[in-house]
């Protein structure tokens, strides 16, 4: 009975430890992404960086509007990213609805 009552009391912390966790991985990723474009260091700094940012896109409404911002200026850079990310969100929503079903 003691487990039951401590798994309900987690539940609610669960979208927190989520973001946290979001938080901590993207931040780590910026970090490393800053310091692999240190001249001198080898490594795919901006890329890192790049991909720091995008973990965190679902997290700042400052991010999404700069994102958005740079999808309207530059369509031929972020159109193939797009296309991506439609083909992902599309996979997972259909992804959830058959799980629904069964």
């Amino acid at each position: 009975m003691q487990h039951a009552a401590r798994v309900y009391w987690a539940l609610p912390m669960l979208p927190l430890i989520k973001r946290l966790a979001r938080w901590a991985a993207a931040l780590t990723l910026i970090v490393l992404g800053l310091v692999l474009s240190i001249p001198g260091i080898p490594g795919p700094g901006i890329l890192v960086i790049l991909i720091g940012i995008f973990v965190l896109l679902p997290e700042s409404r400052w991010l999404r509007k700069k994102y958005a911002a740079l999808k309207r200026r530059y369509p031929r850079i972020f159109s193939p990213i797009e296309t991506r990310r439609a083909r992902a969100r599309d996979e997972r929503h259909a992804h959830r609805r058959s799980r629904r079903r069964s």
